[in-house]
């Protein structure tokens, strides 16, 4: 049974909190950060689709492809705008950081509205990103044998979850009252259910395989066949996720003191500004593989390495460990095909610079040669050449037979 009319406006015109003693209630202009809140989240909302702007330039302009990545990307998106609606609307009513004994009852029927809009979005945005991020993982890193991967089991293991706690989320959201119109209109009479320990288990949740997805690649990345200096860089491109955890760790903090205090108008600020941080980070994510292949096919990297002086020659070598090959299928150059529709690694073998821990080739002479005829499972070798090679401390290379350096070239024809 409802209030009646004078009971409801007595009861939405009294203080939504008794203040503390000495304070007194300022109902018309409470102090507020609304400068701060416009501040964060026009910015997130700049570099969300930025970053978005970029990844659908680099695979629908450059590469010419659309995957699930980049429609489950767009839908993301479309969720963040949902939070971005919210986040502004509460500048308006009642703003950012405003204690809630200055607020009157009637004032907390929109931001609690708003609240709810936020949550719903927030929760549908996270599963979709990190779901395309570790799809677009598995294309980079997985080449074969998916069902013997433990790389791989990982990425469908956090995706499940993910997928499951945001509908669930999202349910337990929408239902915490009966009915559902009494979450904001707190007047009516209702049912409802206690948030926090819903709240406190999305952001233990976010955390858990926020880190999850962090640690997953490594042992791939170190186990790749390059210098440490190369593996640190891949692996820093991919911990970049380091990012999004420690942002939704500090919104686990702020999480827990929102759950345990009464002013949570005043609270509820950062909760919304580190999780506006977590899922901007989300898109940084998704984005950063193909920063190398934009750079690559737009010019810019060869443009920014004349304005350093740097030799173009010297970044135009052949890497047989180009990981970050966007839309690629392995962690290693091997899926490159040369013109006869061969393998790269099954024509020949790079030898690398000095700088890699290689020989410094100067002249060579052939000093000696046999030809020899085998046949091994099929395949055919007509002819083997064995190079002889010969260095001294100015990496010129001289014809003596008695040199100490030799290295044995095959080629099969």
């Amino acid at each position: 049974m409802s209030l009646p009319p004078d009971q409801l406006a007595a009861l939405l015109a009294a203080p939504a909190l008794e203040p503390p003693a000495g304070v007194t209630a300022n109902f018309d202009n409470p102090p507020n950060k609304n400068g701060l809140a416009w501040f964060v989240t026009t910015f997130c909302m700049v570099i969300s689709t930025l970053f978005l702007l970029v990844r659908l330039y680099a695979k629908i302009w450059v590469r010419k492809e659309t995957r699930t990545e980049e429609i489950l990307m767009v839908l993301a998106y479309g969720a963040y705008w949902g939070t971005a609606y919210a986040g502004y609307g509460m500048i308006y009513t009642p703003g950012y950081f405003v204690h809630q004994w200055n607020m009157r009852n009637g004032d907390l029927i929109r931001p609690l509205y708003l609240i709810l809009v936020y949550g719903c979005s927030y929760s549908a945005v996270l599963p979709l990103l990190k779901t395309a991020i570790l799809l677009d993982w598995c294309r980079i890193f997985v080449t074969g044998g998916r069902t013997k991967s433990f790389f791989w089991w990982g990425c469908m293991f956090i995706i499940g979850v993910q997928v499951l706690w945001g509908i669930l989320c999202i349910i337990l959201l929408n239902t915490q009252c009966v009915p559902h119109e009494a979450i904001w209109n707190f007047y009516l009479p209702s049912k409802c259910y206690d948030l926090n320990k819903v709240m406190l288990t999305s952001a233990c949740v976010q955390v858990a395989t926020d880190w999850s997805m962090i640690l997953l690649p490594q042992k791939i990345i170190w186990g790749l066949q390059m210098n440490w200096q190369k593996k640190i860089g891949i692996s820093l491109i991919f911990g970049v996720g380091l990012l999004a955890s420690i942002s939704g760790s500090i919104r686990l903090a702020t999480t827990v003191t929102f759950a345990h205090e009464k002013d949570t108008m005043y609270f509820i600020a950062p909760l919304l500004f580190w999780a506006c941080a977590e899922m901007t980070c989300g898109f940084f994510i998704l984005c950063v593989p193909c920063l190398p292949s934009i750079l690559k096919d737009s010019g810019l990297s060869s443009q920014v390495k004349k304005v350093f002086g740097i030799s173009a020659d010297s970044s135009n070598k052949p890497s047989n460990h180009d990981i970050v090959t966007f839309g690629g299928t392995g962690p290693t150059s091997s899926n490159k095909k040369s013109k006869a529709g061969k393998s790269l690694n099954d024509n020949y073998s790079k030898i690398e610079e000095e700088d890699d821990g290689g020989l410094p080739l100067g002249d060579l002479h052939a000093t000696e040669s046999q030809e020899r005829l085998h046949k091994q499972q099929g395949k055919y070798i007509t002819r083997t050449t064995q190079v002889t090679v010969n260095s001294d401390s100015r990496s010129a290379i001289s014809g003596s037979e008695s040199g100490d350096n030799s290295m044995p070239w095959a080629r099969a024809r």
